[in-house]
C-alpha cells in the first residue's frame, strides 16, 4: 500500500459549509459527498475506503452511483471516519459526535442569590455557557428553530423523529421559518411589541428542550437553552405588560428546571444550583409553585436513599391541592421506587396511587416536563420498583411490559435505565447470561447519550458483575468503568 494511502484524511473545515456539501449530506448522497472530498481536497478513493473501512472498490461505485449507501451503522462510519463536524452530522441526520466537555471560561460567574429580589432580575445567565461560542457557530439558531418545531409537535418524540427534523435544520432552512424570530427581534427591542403569538413561541421552545433532552446529549443542547433562557430574561427585564409577565416568568421557569438538570449531567453543581435559584424565584413570581416540584424531582436524581425520598417529599409539598396529575404520578413513582431501594413494602401501595393519578393526567397537556411520562415510562418505574423489592413475580410482568414500549428508535436514556433494570433482575435470578447481554445494551445507550443518569443507574449492576467469575462479566465490567472514566466523575 502507498505510504499517502495511510495518511489521516484531512478536510478543509469550509469543505463541509459549502452548498453543495450540505445538500448531499441532507439527501443522504454519499456519492456527491465521496466526489466533493475527491474534487476541494484531493483525496484518492483509497484513502477514503481506508478511512470509512469501505473497499476502494466500494468507494468507487458508490462515487459512480451504482451502489448506495442506506443503513445508519454506515453512515455513521463515514461521518466518524471523515471526521465530520456536527453540523454535518446534524445535516446527514444523525447525532452530535462524543467530545469532550469544553471548560469554562475562568471569567464564568455564578448567578448570586439574592432574597426578595424578583426573577426577572436574576434570570440573564450570560456567562453561565459552557466555553465560548464562535461567531459562525450555528449550532444555536438551528437548535433554537428545532426547539421550536419539536416544541409544537403533539405526535410522539423519538430519536429518528428528531434527527430528521435536525437534518432540516441548516442554516438555509431556519432563516425561512423567519417569522418566530422576527417578531422576537422586535419583541426584543421593547415591551410594546410582545403578542400572543410570541408568547406561545417561546412556550413552544421550552417544551421543544424538554423534549430535545431525551434523545440528545446534555452538551449539545445546554448552549441553545441558555440562549434561550437569555431572551427570556431579556423580555423579562423590558416590563412587560402584566398579561405576559407571568407567562413569561413561568416559561422561564420551566427552562430554568431542564437547564439545572442538564447542568448536573455536564458536571457542573455550581451552574446547576444557580438555575435552581432561578427556577425557584420564577415559580414565586409567576405564581407557579409547581415548578418547583420539578426542581426537586431532578434533584432526587443525584442522590439515593433517604435523601433521594426527602428530595421528592419536599416536592410533593409544593403541588397543588388538584390538578398537575402528570407532576404527582411523577413523584409517587419516583418516591415507589426509592422506598423499594430501602425495602420498604409501602413502595407497592404508592406505585398504585401514581397509576391512578397518571390515569387522570395528560401528560401532553399540563407541563413542559411531563410530556415524558407516557405508558412506557410507568411501565419502566413498576420494573424498577419491583426489581428493588425482589418481586420475581411482578418483575417478569413488568419487565415485558417496559419492554414492548421500547420502540426501535425509543428514547436512549430511558432504554438505558430499563436495560440496567432488566439486567438486575435476571442476576438476581441467576440468568447471568442474559443479565451480561441486557447490561451491555444498557451501556451502549448510556454511551451513546453520555448519560450520566444512565451510567448513575448502571452502577446498580456492577456489584452484581464484580462478583462473577464469568470473562463476558469481567469485560463487561471493564467498559463500564472506562466508561465512567471517560464521562468523568458523578456530580453527586
Amino acid at each position: 500500500m502507498p505510504a499517502e494511502a495511510a495518511e489521516p484524511v484531512m478536510i478543509p473545515p469550509d469543505l463541509w459549509r459549502r452548498p453543495e456539501m450540505l445538500d448531499a449530506l441532507k439527501k443522504r448522497n454519499i456519492g456527491q459527498v465521496f466526489r466533493l472530498i475527491r474534487q476541494y481536497a484531493g483525496v484518492s478513493q483509497t484513502r477514503i475506503g481506508i478511512a470509512v473501512n469501505l473497499s476502494q472498490g466500494k468507494v468507487s461505485e458508490i462515487m459512480r452511483g451504482t451502489a448506495q449507501v442506506t443503513a445508519l451503522d454506515v453512515f455513521e462510519r463515514i461521518a466518524d471516519g471523515l471526521h465530520m463536524p456536527d453540523p454535518a452530522r446534524l445535516a446527514l441526520g444523525l447525532a452530535p459526535s462524543p467530545s469532550p466537555l469544553i471548560e469554562a471560561a475562568s471569567s464564568r460567574r455564578a448567578i448570586p442569590p439574592r432574597d426578595g429580589m424578583p426573577a426577572s432580575q436574576l434570570l440573564s445567565v450570560e456567562g453561565v455557557v459552557i466555553g465560548p461560542r464562535p461567531t459562525d457557530d450555528l449550532w444555536d439558531v438551528d437548535l433554537l428553530t428545532l426547539a421550536w418545531v419539536v416544541g409544537r409537535l403533539d405526535a410522539r418524540m423519538d430519536r429518528r423523529t428528531m434527527l430528521l427534523l435536525a437534518a432540516g435544520m441548516t442554516a438555509e432552512t431556519a432563516a425561512s421559518i423567519a417569522d418566530p424570530w422576527e417578531r422576537l427581534s422586535r419583541a426584543l427591542k421593547g415591551p410594546q411589541m410582545l403578542d400572543d403569538d410570541t408568547i406561545e413561541r417561546l412556550e413552544a421552545r421550552t417544551i421543544g428542550f424538554h423534549r430535545l433532552e431525551y434523545v440528545m446529549p446534555a452538551r449539545a443542547i445546554y448552549q441553545g437553552l441558555t440562549t434561550h433562557i437569555n431572551e427570556l430574561s431579556t423580555l423579562l427585564q423590558s416590563g412587560p405588560p402584566e398579561r405576559y409577565r407571568r407567562r413569561l416568568a413561568a416559561t422561564a421557569g420551566e427552562a430554568a428546571t431542564l437547564a439545572s438538570w442538564i447542568a448536573w449531567d455536564l458536571k457542573q453543581p455550581a451552574q446547576s444550583a444557580s438555575f435552581e435559584r432561578v427556577a425557584a424565584l420564577a415559580a414565586e413570581e409567576s405564581g407557579h409553585r409547581v415548578i418547583q416540584a420539578c426542581t426537586y424531582a431532578y434533584r432526587s436524581y443525584a442522590v439515593t436513599g433517604p435523601e433521594a425520598v426527602e428530595h421528592i417529599r419536599r416536592a410533593q409539598q409544593f403541588l397543588p391541592a388538584e390538578g398537575d396529575d402528570a407532576t404527582r404520578a411523577w413523584l409517587l413513582a419516583r418516591e415507589a421506587e426509592e422506598l423499594a431501594a430501602l425495602g420498604d413494602g409501602q413502595a407497592v401501595e404508592l406505585l398504585q396511587r401514581a397509576e391512578d393519578a397518571h390515569t387522570r393526567a395528560r401528560p401532553h397537556r399540563e407541563r413542559a416536563w411531563t410530556r415524558f411520562l407516557d405508558a412506557g415510562r410507568m411501565a419502566a418505574f413498576q420494573l424498577s420498583t419491583y426489581v428493588r423489592l425482589g418481586d420475581e413475580q411482578h418483575v417478569t410482568e413488568a419487565g415485558r411490559a417496559a419492554l414492548a414500549a421500547l420502540g426501535q428508535d425509543e428514547d436512549q436514556k430511558r432504554v438505558s435505565v430499563v436495560y440496567t433494570d432488566i439486567a438486575q433482575a435476571q442476576l438476581q435470578l441467576g440468568d447471568v447470561t442474559e443479565g451480561v447481554a441486557y447490561a451491555r445494551r444498557a451501556l451502549e445507550a448510556a454511551q451513546r447519550t453520555e448519560s450520566t443518569w444512565g451510567m448513575q443507574h448502571l452502577a446498580k449492576v456492577e456489584k452484581a458483575l464484580a462478583a462473577r467469575p464469568d470473562h463476558a462479566a469481567r469485560e463487561l465490567l471493564g467498559d463500564i468503568r472506562a466508561t465512567r472514566r471517560a464521562l468523568g466523575p458523578s456530580p453527586a
